[in-house]
């Protein structure tokens, strides 16, 4: 949805359902912000059960109420369920970043605020930012936009480690499925298919994130 198609709404409707509109925003914001904590604390404890695994000693692990008795069995399914996350946090991060999209016009246009220093298409106006749910990330990026202080792009060096952490999935991701794909001609046809979907998972991941990219590029 383009800045048009977003005025065009506030043009068209009536301020009660305005404020019914951005009731349903903010809410779906705050259920997206609670699911991509629970996708993070999956995608960790993958991590963790993965590299555990190479442990000789350990026979069987305990994740709250389910107990993996042969824990090497299913190592080979972990980069396949980690590339649904990864897929899954894309899907949502792509429309939490329209709804932030919409919500920025939202306060430009019924709330008639506008910034006393310009953002660009990457960083939030305060204003908006209180509004959303609390967001670390949104936070921490005040520090690299350079309009807020003298030191931005000081800052904006200083987080640049943050950001490409966003990364680190799709490197581990590459490491787990190249260690099998090495090895592919010993695994049966349920590890191989494991394996195939998880490249399949992440080729799709990759392509929707640029494409998304690529789309939101074209709306500006």
């Amino acid at each position: 949805m383009n800045k048009n198609e977003i005025k065009k709404i506030f043009l068209s409707n009536t301020d009660e359902k305005l404020s019914i509109y951005l009731e349903i925003l903010l809410s779906k914001c705050k259920d997206i912000a609670k699911e991509s904590n629970v996708i993070a604390i999956f995608m960790l404890i993958l991590i963790l059960l993965f590299y555990l695994t190479d442990f000789s000693k350990l026979e069987s692990l305990q994740v709250g109420p389910v107990e993996i008795n042969d824990v090497n069995s299913i190592k080979i399914f972990i980069p396949l369920v980690f590339a649904f996350l990864v897929f899954r946090y894309i899907i949502i991060s792509a429309h939490k970043a329209e709804i932030h999209k919409i919500i920025t016009e939202f306060s430009s246009e019924y709330f008639d605020y506008e910034d006393s220093i310009p953002v660009d298409e990457l960083h939030m106006d305060d204003f908006t930012r209180s509004i959303l749910p609390f967001s670390i990330y949104g936070e921490i990026s005040k520090l690299a936009h350079k309009g807020k202080s003298k030191f931005g792009y000081f800052g904006a060096f200083l987080i640049f480690p943050i950001s490409a952490i966003s990364f680190i999935p799709f490197v581990l991701e590459y490491f787990w499925i190249k260690e099998f794909v090495l090895q592919f001609e010993t695994l049966n046809f349920y590890q191989k298919s494991s394996i195939v979907l998880s490249i399949w998972i992440i080729i799709i991941s990759i392509y929707y994130f640029i494409h998304t990219m690529i789309v939101s590029v074209n709306e500006k």
